[in-house]
């Protein structure tokens, strides 16, 4: 997700030249032509800028997509910040963190980065400084007046997050996000690094068996196995879900779920009300009955298909 200074200055070159050819740009941002040819690519593979040959000349003009529109309206809002300093390198991803995770400290957000605290405390101070970050406790936030540059971060990670779930199958289709971490559902059953079976795609490694249309993965550069609280998690996160495979696989391992794992797991994604919801059914024995799910005789009579008593 970093962006270069250099890449920054560019893009902000490319905002305010009436017609950015690279020798323009090359002008404004104080670097050579070939550097500048080499930055646009950059910023061409990550969305922000296509290119259109007028006469002999190519020239370099913001994409459609929907960070680069953001970047755009960033620049002309805040046309005397240097953004090009403030939101380069580490920032971003920390920005990401911020606007994705209720986190309370730097190591909180160091976990949710995989970047040091030492630099995570450079880029808080950095931000702190002008206003960008704030903390409301008990949470680090992006300040209201920077609602702009929030939307752009959350748009330009989507974009990073679906340009990646292309790569892994053409029909993917990311069904939820939650910073660098996505699930999707795709026709295609293949492997790749990064990507893991998960929700109903992955009951039957803990003894539910399905007949499913889809497969659903879960995306992390982290390569942790996932445990089954995390696919229990991933299955209750997804629109349309259907809770009764959930519920027969949770039952099904009951005694050993790691309930204060799965809680907090579910705490950190916002999915605290679901979780919370199935447990209060297990423990009044269908009682306590939300919208959408089954009676406790429609229950017990499918678990005791999976061999439950």
């Amino acid at each position: 997700m970093k962006l270069t200074t250099r890449e920054f200055k560019c893009l902000r070159a490319i905002v305010n030249l009436d017609q950015a050819r690279a020798s323009g740009i090359a002008t404004v941002v104080g670097l050579s032509r070939p550097d500048v040819s080499r930055v646009i690519t950059a910023l061409q593979d990550k969305g922000f800028v296509t290119t259109k040959k007028i006469g002999l000349s190519k020239i370099a003009i913001l994409s459609e997509t929907k960070h680069a529109t953001l970047w755009r309206k960033l620049i002309l809002e805040f046309k005397h910040m240097p953004l090009e300093e403030l939101i380069s390198g580490a920032s971003l991803e920390v920005l990401s963190a911020v606007c994705s995770f209720t986190l309370t400290n730097r190591k909180e957000i160091g976990q949710a980065t995989l970047l040091s605290e030492r630099s995570v405390a450079s880029v808080l101070e950095k931000l702190g400084r002008v206003g960008i970050i704030r903390k409301v406790m008990p949470k680090y936030s992006v300040s209201p007046r920077f609602r702009t540059l929030k939307e752009f971060v959350i748009e330009y990670r989507h974009y990073l997050n679906e340009s990646i779930a292309e790569e892994f199958a053409a029909d993917a289709v990311v069904l939820w996000e939650c910073d660098t971490e996505f699930v999707i559902e795709s026709k295609t059953l293949r492997t790749k690094e990064g990507f893991q079976p998960t929700g109903a795609s992955a009951f039957s490694r803990f003894g539910i068996q399905l007949l499913i249309p889809s497969f659903y993965f879960f995306y992390s550069p982290s390569t942790r196995k996932l445990r089954l609280e995390d696919v229990v998690l991933h299955s209750l996160l997804l629109p349309e879900r259907n809770v009764l495979p959930t519920m027969l696989v949770w039952k099904k391992h009951e005694k050993v779920v790691n309930i204060r794992y799965l809680k907090s797991q579910a705490k950190k994604y916002g999915a605290a009300e679901p979780v919370d919801a199935i447990i209060a059914y297990f423990a009044s024995e269908g009682r306590e009955r939300p919208l959408g799910f089954p009676t406790w005789d429609e229950f017990v009579l499918r678990a005791k298909e999976y061999g439950m008593r």
